[in-house]
């Protein structure tokens, strides 16, 4: 071989040995290089995730602005560039990028909507925070409906210094989101809105708005049946002199909340209520009233009969006259309380009409059986009866009276209850020539 060829010969071996490196390290390059470049949507995505998570911004904004050349109308790329806008304390892109993740159609996903929704909630912008909501308020997500009904509890935090009535319409809108979806959530919700209408009879009160007042507290009645509302109305009634609508409603609000505060008011009206039927010579009502005064304080010293039970309570005489046949028919209407804590299951009436001494009608009413109870400190609804035997001479002096006799338990021995007189309120005669 010539020293020519030897030459050509040991050049063609060094350049295929390059040519052996180069493609060792390429082949290696390329191995490394898809090894490790995520080629795939989800791959590309979970690294943005990854860089976002770690507060690397630079990197992560890299990456999203990556996927969204490759898919522009991608609805999670959006959002997740949106939140790591957010994550920076970057809100107006932020709000773009929310936007345009709305723009893709996915009212089935409501993050954006919520997400950018709560952005303005941040800047007090409720008014915009609801038109965006507006397109996914009916959506049946638990979690949407929870983010939604916070939006609007919120919104009425923001409220209630300044707009109580517009206060209570957000908080009552968020309770309609919180049902069905937090027990807990819609409860608190509920007293928050009861005891803003109970501020705002309170602030109605101070303004001598008393009517208003009334109002309000019957507005919160009609809401949520609860005991601050009947409560709040006891005390203006009591204020106000109308002490029997003030007994009604503290009697409510006992009902529905025992532990209610302030039982002392109640027990002072019952009492004072008591010696004014005392004083009247009526010592039934008087009983009645002391009776529930001392349930509600054991320690009270007030004038009981302890061996009474039922109490008999006249609500008012009557009488059906029919001049042309001559005759008149007596009746009265009543009611009966049973103020022990048991319940009767064998109380029965016999009411006795009388004129001039001698009975015209008896007739036994049965008011409580076993079928049928009184239960335990409460009263019967009103009752009436009419003497079943009519009685002549309408225009002849008459005195009539009820007797009321009570058998409990055995009906064999009756006891009078009330004796009542019937006054006749008579027209004077027109005698025509």
């Amino acid at each position: 071989m010539s020293q020519k060829d030897k030459k050509l010969s040991k050049f063609s071996r060094y350049h295929l040995i390059i040519g052996i490196i180069i493609l060792g390290v390429t082949v290696s390059w390329l191995f490394f290089a898809f090894k490790t470049k995520p080629l795939t949507y989800k791959d590309m995505f979970k690294k943005a995730e990854m860089y976002a998570e770690q507060g690397q911004v630079a990197f992560a904004l890299e990456e999203y602005k990556r996927l969204l050349n490759l898919y522009p109308e991608n609805y999670e790329i959006h959002l997740g560039l949106a939140k790591l806008y957010e994550k920076v304390n970057e809100p107006d892109k932020a709000k773009v990028e929310y936007v345009l993740a709305i723009r893709q159609g996915r009212r089935n996903k409501s993050e954006a909507y919520l997400r950018l929704a709560e952005i303005y909630c941040k800047e007090n912008k409720y008014n915009i925070a609801e038109d965006i909501i507006s397109d996914i308020k009916d959506t049946r997500n638990r979690d949407a409906r929870k983010a939604i009904g916070d939006i609007y509890f919120n919104w009425g935090e923001h409220l209630q210094n300044t707009d109580k009535p517009d206060a209570i319409r957000k908080f009552k809108k968020a309770r309609e989101y919180y049902k069905e979806i937090n027990t807990s959530l819609e409860k608190n919700t509920a007293i928050v809105i009861t005891n803003l209408y109970a501020e705002m009879s309170d602030d109605l009160i101070i303004a001598k708005k008393i009517k208003e007042a009334v109002e309000i507290l019957k507005l919160s009645v009609k809401y949520e049946d609860t005991a601050l509302a009947h409560y709040k109305l006891a005390r203006i009634y009591e204020k106000t002199g109308n002490e029997d609508k003030a007994l009604k409603e503290y009697s409510t609000a006992l009902k529905i909340d025992p532990e209610i505060t302030n039982k002392e008011s109640y027990i002072k009206l019952l009492v004072k209520k008591a010696k004014e039927f005392k004083d009247k010579g009526n010592n039934v009502n008087a009983e009645y009233y002391y009776s529930k005064a001392k349930k509600l304080n054991s320690e009270l010293d007030v004038p009981l009969n302890p061996d009474k039970k039922i109490l008999f309570t006249l609500i008012s005489t009557k009488l059906n006259e029919d001049t042309d046949n001559d005759i008149f028919v007596p009746g009265i209407i009543f009611k009966v309380i049973n103020i022990t804590k048991d319940a009767v299951d064998d109380l029965r009436l016999k009411v006795v009409f009388v004129d001039d001494g001698k009975p015209v009608s008896s007739q036994i009413l049965t008011i409580a059986d076993k079928k049928n109870p009184l239960k335990g400190d409460s009263e019967s609804s009103n009752i009436g009866t009419y003497s079943n035997a009519p009685i002549k001479h309408i225009f002849d002096d008459h005195d009539l009276v009820v007797k009321v006799y009570i058998s409990q338990p055995s009906p064999k021995k009756w006891k009078l209850l009330r004796n009542i007189p019937i006054k006749r309120e008579r027209k004077p005669l027109t005698i025509v020539n």
